[in-house]
């Protein structure tokens, strides 16, 4: 099964990543900036067992930074459920 994401502006410098599986929206993931976008669309397809597991147990989901656990976080109705592995994060730009 593949991820699709779909990008929408939120503001003048972010942007939603919507994902969908087989054409159903499935959850969101962090607010990006342009630049972090590709990153982020490789985080997604590196967690697709964890992010599509999470929607059949919890439905859509939002995935958002946890700056006091230093986590990214899975929350479904602002509860968290669970979390991106740290195997799928990828290199921020402001680091390369």
């Amino acid at each position: 099964m593949t991820l699709f994401v779909r990008v929408e502006p939120s503001g003048k410098k972010r942007n939603r990543l919507l994902i969908e599986s087989n054409g159903i929206f499935i959850g969101e993931y962090e607010k990006s900036q342009q630049a972090d976008i590709d990153r982020k669309i490789e985080e997604i397809n590196a967690a697709e067992t964890t992010l599509l597991s999470i929607y059949e147990k919890h439905g859509v989901f939002l995935v958002r930074w946890d700056g006091k656990a230093r986590k990214k976080s899975i929350r479904v109705k602002d509860i968290e459920v669970g979390s991106i592995p740290k195997a799928a994060w990828r290199r921020p730009s402001w680091q390369k």
